[in-house]
């Protein structure tokens, strides 16, 4: 089989792995029937209590696939998990997926292929997805073809990069830029993004549907907040949340650009659209699936004195930001659910335009 030179397979399909085994073998299905086969699975277990890893080993040693799978000892975190498996990974491309999404077709990769190669050279790309439970396509890029680079690209793109399936990196670049510094944002994708944009690579957009998200298999569910127990009695105190660590590790990849003037616009701009459009979301996500009192706590800890404090942002970029996040939790908590639910698509349209 012919494959680039310099790299062992093209692509790299790298996967954290905790439970859910039974959802990774149904992704990993989708990965058999692919028309372009020059690709290795790159599959990193954080110690999985699911009983499931017997069956992995089966399937992948039935399969011919070509695959690496790393076995922790200790449950690893995402960020980790996850940097574990581009550690294993050789290929020229690396293709992140979920554990439990799948490719859409079994012509992605092939398409992928030509697409990168016809847009060459390419850092990141990031195609569109369908999610399985709800029938709804997100078409979180509009057009195919370069969109930009350096830090005012990251700042224009940060927020395509919260789901991870689908996202594309350069292979040899995203294995140098390892580093555990955003261990516990659960974004260590979202960090990969910033660093090889703001360095000066090339953002690729892809129309496509490439991804199928959340696969469903009747009588079992995957893990998700609003699954969780409501806390009662529950105390207005400061909820520390992953996402709280956006702004900071979205600014640590930017720090790779050199010009600080174009570094600070962006660190400004970034935080103005996490106040703008990512937080309030998350208020009223917390009021629905908690209590007023718990998203309250959630508020209190995205304030911009605790989520800039290990960040250099400009004083003006500072000041806007505690100006929104004011008149903004105003706004989140003033507002009945029902109209923020009747207003939800107009406003996610909004944002995506933004």
């Amino acid at each position: 089989m012919q494959t680039t030179p310099g790299y062992l397979v093209y692509f790299s399909i790298c996967i954290p792995q905790f439970n859910r085994t039974d959802f990774l073998l149904v992704s990993l299905q989708s990965f058999l029937c692919q028309h372009f086969q020059d690709f290795e699975i790159c599959i990193s277990d954080g110690a999985s209590t699911d009983g499931g890893l017997p069956r992995l080993h089966s399937f992948l040693r039935r399969s011919g696939l070509r695959y690496a799978l790393a076995e922790s000892d200790r449950n690893l975190q995402y960020d980790e998990n996850l940097r574990k498996s581009i550690s294993l990974s050789r290929g020229r491309y690396v293709l992140l997926m979920g554990n439990d999404d799948s490719l859409s077709d079994a012509g992605v990769l092939a398409y992928l292929k030509d697409v990168l190669e016809s847009n060459s050279p390419v850092s990141v790309a990031i195609p569109n997805y369908h999610e399985l439970s709800t029938g709804v396509d997100f078409n979180r890029m509009r057009m195919t073809g370069v969109i930009g680079e350096g830090p005012d690209a990251v700042a224009s793109t940060f927020r395509h990069f919260s789901f991870i399936s689908g996202i594309i990196l350069d292979g040899e670049s995203a294995r140098a830029a390892a580093t555990s510094y955003c261990d516990g944002s659960e974004m260590y994708q979202m960090y990969l993004g910033a660093r090889l944009v703001a360095a000066g690579g090339r953002f690729l957009a892809i129309e496509r549907i490439c991804v199928n998200k959340d696969i469903q298999i009747p009588g079992q569910d995957v893990d998700s907040y609003r699954a969780k127990a409501r806390l009662f009695p529950n105390q207005i105190i400061d909820r520390p949340l992953p996402m709280g660590r956006i702004l900071e590790t979205v600014a640590y990849g930017i720090d790779s650009a050199k010009p600080r003037p174009e570094r600070n616009r962006a660190v400004s701009r970034v935080a103005l659209q996490l106040y703008l459009f990512t937080y309030p979301f998350w208020i009223f996500e917390y009021r629905r699936v908690q209590s007023f009192n718990y998203a309250l706590g959630v508020y209190f800890s995205l304030r911009p004195s605790v989520t800039t404090r290990n960040i250099r942002i400009p004083l003006c970029g500072y000041l806007v930001s505690w100006t929104i996040y004011l008149l903004l939790g105003l706004i989140g908590f003033a507002t009945p659910i029902r109209l923020f639910d009747k207003f939800r698509p107009m406003l996610y349209a909004l944002a995506k335009r933004a």
